[in-house]
This record gives structure tokens, C-alpha cells and sequence, in this order.
């Protein structure tokens, strides 16, 4: 750092700079050429850091929320979820089961339910929405497969078992999933709120809950509200009611 003395003022005699007082003296002290290119420098890499900064979480912010909600809409309102009332439900569905299938986000666990299951006093309405949600899903362009009507307990849970078979066998072919409504849970598991053994369906539905890459999703509803097994809490099964 290089310093020089300046004058800002004299005791009377300016032509005699030796006779200055302490007092009518300042110092002035300024960098050299080295330094302030130094200064200029560092000011201009914070810069660049702080831009760098501001790109990246623009961009992270992006790739997070890559894909609109609006993806899992579609044309119509007499069609899929657009023709039931249960507005708050419809949108449950879409934001939490659609979207992360559509948007490409199912191998993440917190942002992905690979299970359904609707619960109401009423079967009715539980039917139609089930019905509507699966509707939806195909004119998304997403593969579904509906439990056939009138089958017996045994033709119910091996048709089931088949499905669960073939449509992982699909997944890993095409990586395409799979949606199963596989309708009223009550005829396929024995519903109680604690158990001390599983049913070889129920490990079925389990087993595809914690594996998160076998490509599929598993839908069902319920009027027995007061029954559903704890252990799907834990995992990642969307458990709702209708709500308008």
C-alpha cells in the first residue's frame, strides 16, 4: 500500500512546504496497481458466485416441478374425475397417484402412493369414483386392469394374483405401470385394524407397497372405515375419504 502526504492546509506559507505543521497535514492512502486489480477481482468472483447461486436453485426449482399439475387433466366434463362431485377428492387423486405417474417421479417414495384404498359408509358412490378415477387414468394414456364383475372368493383372489404377475412382467419389459382396481377390499381381505396374520393376498399387496420399482398400483375401496389394518400406514397407501 503506498502512501502520500497531502496538505489541506499551512500555517501561512504555502511556498514553504518544510514549515507545515503536524495539524495542517493529512495522510492520503490509496492502492497500488497489484492491489486493486486484487480488490476488483475478488469483487467480481462473489459475483459470479452469487449468479451461480441464484441459476442453480432457479434450475432445481425447475427439475423438482418440472412437469405442470395441469398434465393430468383432461377434456370433457363427463369424463373420468371430471364427472363425480367429490371436487377435493378428484384432486387428491390427480396430484398424488396421476401426476407422479405421468411426471416420472413413481421411483421416489415420498413423492409416490403405489396403493389406494376409498373409504365411505355408502358402496355406491365409492363404485362410481373408483370407476371414474380408472377412466381418467386411460385417457391419460395409462395402462389399467378392473377386477371382472360376479367372480367368486377364489376366482377373485386368483384373478388378482395373475394380474399382479403380468403386469409386473409388463414393467420390466416396457417400464410402463400398470393401474389394478381390484374393487371391494372386504371380498378379497379379512379387514381388521390389528392382525396377527396376513393373508397370502394381503402380503401380495404388501410386497408391491415396499417395492417401489415393481410397476404397479393397486386401487380399492371400502365401507368398512372402522376396520382398515394400521400396517398401511407405514406404507405408501393413500388411505381417504370422499370428500366433496
Amino acid at each position: 500500500m503506498k502512501v502520500q502526504r497531502v496538505s489541506f492546509g499551512s500555517n501561512g506559507n504555502s511556498a514553504a512546504p518544510h514549515t507545515m505543521t503536524r495539524a495542517g497535514n493529512e495522510f492520503l492512502y490509496y492502492p497500488k496497481v497489484k492491489e486493486e486489480k486484487k480488490i476488483k477481482s475478488i469483487i467480481w468472483k462473489t459475483l459470479g458466485s452469487l449468479a451461480a447461486i441464484a441459476v442453480g436453485v432457479t434450475l432445481f426449482n425447475l427439475k423438482r416441478n418440472k412437469q405442470p399439475l395441469s398434465i393430468v387433466d383432461i377434456p370433457g366434463k363427463t369424463m373420468g374425475l371430471n364427472q363425480i362431485n367429490y371436487r377435493r377428492t378428484a384432486k387428491e387423486l390427480k396430484k398424488k397417484i396421476l401426476y407422479p405417474i405421468k411426471a416420472g417421479i413413481t421411483h421416489k417414495k415420498k413423492d409416490f402412493h403405489s396403493g389406494l384404498i376409498l373409504s365411505d359408509t355408502k358402496d355406491k358412490p365409492l363404485k362410481e369414483v373408483l370407476s371414474a378415477f380408472c377412466d381418467h387414468a386411460y385417457e391419460l394414456d395409462i395402462r389399467t386392469k378392473e377386477i371382472p364383475q360376479k367372480l367368486s372368493k377364489a376366482e377373485r383372489r386368483k384373478w388378482v394374483f395373475n394380474t399382479i404377475e403380468e403386469a409386473q412382467e409388463h414393467y420390466k419389459k416396457t417400464n410402463q405401470y400398470t393401474i389394478i382396481n381390484i374393487g371391494n377390499l372386504d371380498n378379497l381381505i379379512d379387514l381388521k385394524i390389528v392382525k396377527s396374520k396376513n393373508s397370502a393376498i394381503e402380503d401380495k399387496l404388501i410386497e408391491i407397497n415396499k417395492n417401489v420399482y415393481s410397476g404397479i398400483v393397486w386401487v380399492a375401496w371400502t365401507n368398512n372405515t372402522k376396520s382398515i389394518p394400521m400396517y398401511y400406514n407405514n406404507l405408501p397407501v393413500l388411505v381417504t375419504k370422499l370428500v366433496d
